[in-house]
C-alpha cells in the first residue's frame, strides 16, 4: 500500500468512516504494506491491538517497531478513550492506528493522518478514501 510506505514511526493515523466502510481493512492494509502478516482484525472488542513488526523481513520502515491499533467505537466518553492510555504511546517507535477517531477528537495529537472513508454514491461495492495531514 502506497500510503503505508510514506508512513514513519510516531505517526497516528485517525480513521473515520460509517460502520461498513472500510476502516478496519484499511488499517490490515496499513500494516501488510508495512510488512505484517499476522491477522489483523476489529479491535473494538479488545480496545487495542498490538503487531509487532520486528520480525517482517520487509518492513521498509524498520524504525517503527510496533504498529497499535485500536478504536473509539465502544467509548463511551472522553475520559474513557482516554483510559486507553493511547496518549502514552504516541510518539516513538509506534505508529498507532484509531478507528471511530471521530467519535473523541480531543483524544487525539495536534498531528496525525486524517483518512475519511465514504462509500460511494454510485456503488456500495465502491469507496471514497480522502487523506489529509492535520496540524
Amino acid at each position: 500500500m502506497e500510503f503505508a510506505a510514506g508512513l514513519s514511526s510516531g505517526d497516528i493515523v485517525a480513521l473515520t468512516g460509517e460502520l461498513g466502510a472500510g476502516k478496519t481493512e484499511f488499517a490490515r492494509g496499513i500494516c501488510q504494506g508495512l510488512g505484517y502478516s499476522g491477522e489483523v482484525s476489529s479491535p473494538s472488542f479488545v480496545r487495542v491491538h498490538y503487531y509487532n513488526l520486528q520480525p517482517a523481513i520487509q518492513n521498509p520502515k524498520p524504525k517503527i517497531q510496533n504498529v497499535i491499533h485500536s478504536d473509539f467505537y465502544l467509548a463511551k466518553s472522553l475520559e474513557d478513550a482516554l483510559d486507553y492510555g493511547l496518549d502514552e504511546l504516541y510518539g516513538g517507535d509506534n505508529l498507532i492506528l484509531i478507528e471511530w477517531a471521530e467519535r473523541f477528537p480531543a483524544a487525539l495529537p495536534k498531528q496525525y493522518w486524517h483518512v475519511i472513508i465514504e462509500f460511494s454514491p454510485d456503488d456500495e461495492n465502491h469507496r471514497r478514501i480522502t487523506i489529509n495531514k492535520r496540524g
